[in-house]
Parts: structure tokens; C-alpha cells; sequence
């Protein structure tokens, strides 16, 4: 999951992760860190951007799951990010859970 977190970095298209109601003007985003730990059964992952499309870190992470659970190798992962079709995508991770921890300005 870790090696799969760090293909998302970076400034590329989203569109894989982007939600059909998002009404940025671009898919384009940097995503400047992604970072996952884990402590026992918990596991953290920490995003950092200027901004996000909408559903984008819930999808992300949607798509992690499926790496972590075995049902996408690395391979697969980086095809569905550079598909850009959301059809491609895993289910959204459920909104319990994630939550934004910090803005800078």
C-alpha cells in the first residue's frame, strides 16, 4: 500500500478519482505527499495538497484498500490511474473515518 500511495504523488490527472458531480475546471492536481502508517490495526494515510477534486482522497483510498486487501497489484493500480476513467476506480472509502486535520495558509 505504501509503494502503491507513492505513485499518487506528484502533478497529474485525477480523473480516475474524480466524483461525476465535481465542478473543479481542471482534474489536474499536485498531490505533494502521500503517507501511510500503521499502528496495530490502524492505519493512517495522510494527504497533502493545495486542493482536492471532489471525492478524490475518498476514491484514493477506496483504491489503496484494494491493494492492501490483495485485489490489485502495483501494476494494476498505476493502469487505473492513468486510465482516467472513473469506471476503473474502486469504491469510495465510507466518509466515517476521514476527516480534514489540518489547513495551512
Amino acid at each position: 500500500m505504501k509503494k502503491a500511495a507513492k505513485l499518487l504523488e506528484g502533478n497529474k490527472d485525477f480523473s480516475t478519482f474524480r466524483s461525476s458531480s465535481c465542478n473543479s475546471k481542471t482534474p489536474i492536481k499536485t498531490l505533494d505527499e502521500a503517507i501511510m502508517r500503521k499502528s496495530g490495526e490502524k492505519i493512517t494515510i495522510i494527504f497533502r495538497s493545495k486542493s482536492f477534486l471532489q471525492q478524490q482522497v475518498r476514491s484514493m483510498v477506496g483504491c489503496l484498500k484494494f491493494v492492501g486487501e490483495g485485489k490489485w497489484n502495483l501494476k494494476k493500480f498505476e493502469h487505473v490511474i492513468k486510465s482516467k476513467k472513473r469506471s476503473d476506480c474502486a469504491p469510495p472509502a465510507p466518509a466515517s473515518g476521514l476527516y480534514l486535520f489540518k489547513v495551512y495558509y
